[in-house]
């Protein structure tokens, strides 16, 4: 796949399968051949090892065991966004990578945890840049939404100019609701 040239190149998670050493390093080798002046990652759900709240039962990539450094520390050609902004030439852009999808990394509830978790997002944020989609927009696996209503409401509240994500793989492409251009930047499919 060829990727544009421009000022700012965005990544919306699942860079790895399971957040091992190998795949960072990859990972991050791949980002320094790109001539983009800023690169800007969240985690997905495959980045084992960088939600500090992890499950310490949970299943770890043998190279990324408890104690080592955090997986992100190895990315040093991005700039890893978990709950932070960055303005770059007056624009601001924010990163997270909250999910709703059970027994992976960022997992949070539906209930409470992820309207919680969104609140942290700026009113005056113009790209958001989540892992997770906002419920209804490209976001849709067989006959199961997996976007989060309480991010739609985040969005419909600050109108962000675009809203980035991942997590859906198949659904990737773009809408707009008139003040928000979505996009899901998934660029591969079940089986490749």
């Amino acid at each position: 796949m060829r990727v544009p040239d421009g000022d700012v190149l965005i990544h919306a998670g699942d860079f790895t399968n399971n957040g091992n050493d190998s795949e960072l390093i990859k990972f991050n080798e791949e980002m320094a051949r790109f001539p983009h002046k800023y690169k800007l990652v969240v985690a997905g759900n495959h980045e084992l090892g960088f939600d500090p709240l992890e499950n310490q039962n949970q299943r770890l990539p043998a190279d990324r065991g408890l104690g080592t450094e955090a997986g992100y520390e190895l990315l040093t050609n991005v700039t890893y966004l978990q709950d932070k902004e960055i303005t770059i030439e007056g624009i601001k852009f924010f990163g997270s990578s909250y999910h709703p999808l059970n027994g992976f990394p960022f997992y949070r509830t539906r209930a409470t945890e992820l309207a919680e978790c969104w609140k942290a997002v700026p009113n005056d944020t113009d790209v958001l840049i989540t892992h997770t989609p906002p419920l209804g927009y490209l976001d849709q696996f067989g006959e199961e939404r997996w976007g989060c209503k309480d991010l739609l409401y985040t969005v419909e509240r600050i109108k962000p100019a675009y809203h980035i994500f991942g997590h859906v793989h198949e659904q990737h492409g773009c809408l707009s609701n008139g003040d928000t251009t979505f996009i899901n930047a998934a660029q591969c499919n079940k089986g490749t």
